[in-house]
C-alpha cells in the first residue's frame, strides 16, 4: 500500500455506504448532497435509490453502487440476473451481491460457479453511463466459512471474472479481519481484487485492511475517516 498524504487519497479506496432501513428518502438526498462531493470512489445506497444517486453523481468522478441478494444470497439465480439487469438501467455502476452461502459451503460447483458466470456474462454485455465495464463484487460472509471455503470461494470468483472479492455484509457474527484480507489476497493471486467491509470505522481501521491487501474499502464511516487526513495528515 502506498502511503496516503491526503484526504483524497483516501478517499479513492472508499465505498461509501448507507444501506440503512429506517430512514426517509430526505435522509438520503442530503447523504448525497454532502458525500457526493467527497470524491469517494463509489457511494452505495439501496436499490430503490439508485437512481436518485444517479442524479447527483452525474457530473462527478464518484461511481453510484447498489446491492443484490442482500444481506443473505440465498435469492435464486433469475431473481439475482434481473435485480442486476433493473441496477444497470437505473444507472449502476458498480453492484455488490451476496453470493449463495448455502452452495458455497455445499461445495456445488455447477450451481455455484453458474451464477457468478450468469452475472459476469450479463453484466459484460453492458456498459455503465459512463460508457465502462459494471463492476461486480462478491460477498462471500467471511464468518460464516471456513480457510478452506475461502480460498474455495476466491477460486470460482476469480474463475467466473468477478472483480472483486468481498469480505462480509455487516449482517453476520463479525465483519472484515486483517486476517481475512490476508487470506483472501494471498489465494487471488492477483486474479481478483479484495474489498475489506464491516466495521471499519476509523483511519487506522482502513489503513490496516489497505496494508492486509485490500483494495477498497467499504464503510459508512467515510467521512470521519477522511476528515482524519485533513486534520492529522501525519500518525
Amino acid at each position: 500500500m502506498e502511503k496516503l498524504i491526503t484526504s483524497e487519497d483516501a478517499a479513492a479506496y472508499i465505498d461509501q455506504t448507507l444501506l440503512r432501513p429506517d430512514l426517509p428518502e430526505s435522509s438520503y438526498k442530503q447523504w448525497l448532497v454532502e458525500n457526493s462531493r467527497r470524491k469517494f470512489a463509489a457511494l452505495f445506497v439501496p436499490p430503490c435509490y439508485v437512481s436518485l444517486a444517479s442524479i447527483y453523481c452525474l457530473e462527478t468522478d464518484t461511481r453510484v453502487g447498489s446491492v443484490i441478494g442482500f444481506p443473505f444470497g440465498y435469492t435464486v439465480r433469475h431473481t439475482k440476473i434481473q435485480a442486476l439487469k433493473d441496477l444497470i438501467d437505473r444507472g449502476c455502476e458498480e453492484i455488490d451481491f451476496v453470493v449463495n452461502i448455502s452452495y458455497l459451503k455445499s461445495g456445488n460447483d455447477a450451481e455455484f460457479l453458474g451464477e457468478l458466470k450468469d452475472m459476469r456474462g450479463y453484466s459484460s454485455k453492458r456498459k455503465t453511463v459512463r460508457d465502462e465495464p459494471v463492476v461486480l463484487k462478491g460477498i462471500i460472509e467471511c464468518a460464516y466459512l471456513s480457510e478452506a471455503e475461502k480460498r474455495w470461494a476466491v477460486e470460482h470468483l476469480a474463475k467466473a471474472g468477478i472483480d472483486y472479492v468481498k469480505t462480509s455484509t455487516g449482517h453476520a457474527s463479525y465483519g472484515a479481519t486483517v486476517a481475512d484480507v490476508r487470506l483472501l489476497a494471498a489465494s487471488a493471486h492477483g486474479r481478483i481484487k479484495v474489498k475489506a467491509s464491516g466495521g471499519i470505522a476509523t483511519r487506522k481501521d482502513m489503513e490496516m485492511m489497505l496494508t492486509a491487501g485490500a483494495s477498497r474499502i467499504g464503510t459508512s464511516a467515510g467521512a470521519d475517516i477522511i476528515a482524519d487526513y485533513i486534520t492529522m495528515p501525519e500518525l
